[in-house]
């Protein structure tokens, strides 16, 4: 019976060094390929903050807008702030068209 023990024991401390060698590669692995997206980051906070600023340089950190008859929010009381109109009057004139088309009783082709 003690050597059942015995032999659990040496195959726990045998996985044990297995998992603590992969997370020792993968965190030197991690850390390679942090340097080499963000090389002027020290840590993990800058290069995230360094990722937030490229982000929001692409997108104008806007979020996309939410139609304000939007199926979830039919019937909860949820107020949404209205977009503005697009700046494109090609986009505008979609727009407009769609209002149109959504509103009841108009004519539907």
């Amino acid at each position: 019976m003690s050597t059942w023990i015995i032999i659990s024991w040496v195959s726990v401390a045998i996985l044990t060094g297995v998992n603590i060698f992969i997370f020792l590669k993968l965190k030197g692995a991690s850390e390679q390929m942090l340097k080499s997206a963000f090389p002027n980051a020290k840590n993990m906070d800058e290069a995230l903050s360094q990722m937030q600023s490229m982000m929001s340089g692409l997108g104008g950190g806007r979020r996309p807008p939410m139609s304000i008859d939007h199926p979830l929010l039919r019937g909860t009381g949820t107020r949404v702030k209205a977009q503005k109109a697009p700046s494109d009057p090609k986009l505008a004139a979609a727009m407009d068209m769609l209002k149109k088309m959504q509103q009841p009783g108009s004519p539907k082709k």
